[in-house]
């Protein structure tokens, strides 16, 4: 089954070649974006067991209740003991009793993560095919749409809030948000799209670098211990974040993920930023790189509060797919441009490399080969078991540790 991703390679380096050119509307161009968000959403919306995380979906799913009756106590339940918010548990429900089928939740949630980034696609470049072709090699699509699924929905709802904001709707912004709030809290990091515009230059990279520097070293000392006295319990809310701000990196550690989550991506935004001529479009882009870098901060600084940085990762894709879509129409410091794309790929695609031990597995395995429902009857119960051991893949990474 593992064909499909070919022909949604094929097809999109197709596209991209025949379209990504037009700058223009073009309704064949509008027509075959829409075409390739419908070949997502069914690839993983009918997928059987791919991922990781969704092992853990699929085990709480058996667990629901098949009638409304139970409905109330199983919201409160989630909340308390498991810490997950009531939108994704009613969604779970819903399917419960209506399909009595996880395929209807994951289903719903490869629409909702997937028509929202091709509906900022749409709106912030016009290299459409070549984003969806990193989107998918990138491992995010899969990210997306398989591991964080209660945050996809979430994300789906403030992609479309952040849209709205920076182009002057921004009562549909806090109207959106509260819902996103409701399916993962993680969501309120995008009250820091409110953050005044500041003027972006080199210096401004070299500022927030210096202060992820300090709050890394700090955070080292004294991070952990400051969390933990101060929320003490032991309810799940508490237990989830003294744990997330207890991870912490070395130094190179610290240096890999500034490289990766804050120097690469200023560079590549600023560059295509400085490309624009329209000044909106300019201003615009400017406050997302602001959002960006605030994001990076923070996740260089607090590795455990990474996943913060999807919230800027759709935006980041967009303008690495027009840096490099650009890399020979736009000749100034192109042996820099070249050798900035070929890093930012090579650290995207890291990814694939991560290898587990005990299963003798790699962490492409979890979405490669291709699973649909059509193959239930396939063995893939070792990907259960890798995602058990990819849970403690960091206690041994040379460039983390937990903060004592």
């Amino acid at each position: 089954m593992s064909f499909f991703y070919l022909i949604f390679i094929l097809l999109t380096a197709y596209f991209s070649f025949r379209y990504d050119r037009i700058e223009e509307y073009d309704s064949h161009k509008q027509h075959r974006l829409w075409l390739m968000c419908g070949f997502l959403i069914l690839l993983t919306g009918f997928s059987y067991k791919l991922g990781a995380d969704k092992f853990v979906y699929l085990s709480e799913f058996e667990t629901y209740p098949k009638s409304w009756g139970e409905a109330e106590d199983f919201i409160i339940f989630n909340i308390l003991i498991k810490g997950q918010m009531p939108l994704w548990t009613l969604v779970n429900l819903l399917c419960k009793i209506i399909f009595d089928s996880f395929y209807a939740v994951q289903l719903l949630e490869s629409a909702a993560i997937n028509i929202s980034i091709c509906y900022l696609t749409s709106k912030y470049t016009h290299r459409y095919f070549l984003f969806l072709l990193i989107y998918f090699i990138s491992l995010q699509y899969f990210i997306f749409n398989t591991e964080v699924m209660r945050e996809g929905f979430a994300l789906s709802l403030t992609l479309i809030g952040i849209d709205c904001y920076l182009n002057g709707k921004k009562w549909l912004f806090f109207v959106l948000l509260p819902f996103a709030v409701m399916f993962h809290l993680s969501a309120l990091i995008s009250l820091l799209i409110l953050v005044p515009k500041i003027s972006v230059s080199w210096k401004t990279l070299g500022q927030v670098f210096f202060v992820a520097l300090m709050m890394w070293f700090l955070g080292n000392i004294v991070l952990g211990k400051i969390m933990g006295a101060a929320l003490g319990g032991v309810s799940t809310f508490s237990t989830k974040t003294v744990y997330y701000f207890q991870q912490a990196t070395t130094i190179f550690g610290f240096l890999r993920f500034t490289i990766k989550y804050l120097i690469l991506p200023f560079v590549i935004m600023y560059s295509v930023m400085l490309q624009e001529n329209d000044n909106r479009k300019k201003y615009i882009k400017e406050k997302i790189i602001i959002f960006m870098l605030i994001l990076g901060l923070i996740s260089c600084a607090i590795p455990g509060l990474i996943r913060i940085y999807n919230y800027i990762y759709v935006f980041y894709l967009i303008a690495l797919a027009d840096f490099t879509f650009s890399i020979f129409s736009y000749k100034k410091l192109f042996i820099v441009r070249f050798g900035t794309i070929i890093l930012s790929f090579l650290l995207i695609l890291e990814l694939y490399l991560g290898h587990y031990e005990s299963t003798n597995t790699y962490h492409y395995e979890f979405f490669y080969p291709y699973t649909c429902i059509l193959d239930e009857n396939v063995d893939v119960d070792f990907r259960n078991i890798a995602h058990d051991e990819a849970l403690n893949y960091k206690a041994d990474d040379k460039n983390t540790h937990q903060i004592e």
